[in-house]
């Protein structure tokens, strides 16, 4: 059985765009998805902001298109689990008030909150020390990738 952490795009982003601190531990991570060790999980949203991280780095609309591509199949062959939006609406919407967060970091923190699993995240809103102490209540860990192999393995 392989380890399950969910994943934003401030992670998945980094498989994709080369010279990103801690790019050695996101494709770490991605080897480990596509080994089967590790089943990264993500909301379906993560699709769209990986492709618009990539569009605003200025990257080539070819390699966007394909890096959307690569995902897309990762998660049709089962390397990546994917959550619907739907799934997840009730649960962002409580924490975007409770915690004043963008629609997108809520969405994030509500697939680790329902799927009860930790977080890698590199998104300084859901490293606040707010969100990490009301995660922690729930008994989760909001963890940064230089972090991610002392506490998820």
């Amino acid at each position: 059985m392989s380890l399950r952490v969910c994943v934003d795009s401030s992670v998945i982003v980094k498989w994709f765009k080369k010279g990103e601190e801690h790019e050695g531990e996101a494709l770490r991570l991605r080897d480990e998805a596509l080994s089967s060790k590790t089943c990264p999980i993500i909301c379906e949203w993560v699709y769209l902001e990986v492709v618009r991280a990539l569009v605003k780095a200025g990257y080539p609309k070819g390699k966007i298109v394909e890096a959307y591509k690569i995902l897309r199949e990762m998660a049709e062959l089962g390397f990546i689990k994917t959550v619907p939006v739907q799934d997840l609406l009730e649960r962002a919407k409580e924490l975007e008030i409770e915690l004043n967060l963008y629609a997108s970091d809520a969405v994030n923190l509500a697939t680790a909150i329902i799927n009860s699993e930790n977080i890698l995240t590199e998104d300084k809103h859901l490293l606040q020390d707010d969100v990490r102490s009301y995660a922690e209540k729930l008994g989760l860990k909001i963890i940064r990738l230089k972090e991610s192999y002392l506490k998820i393995n």
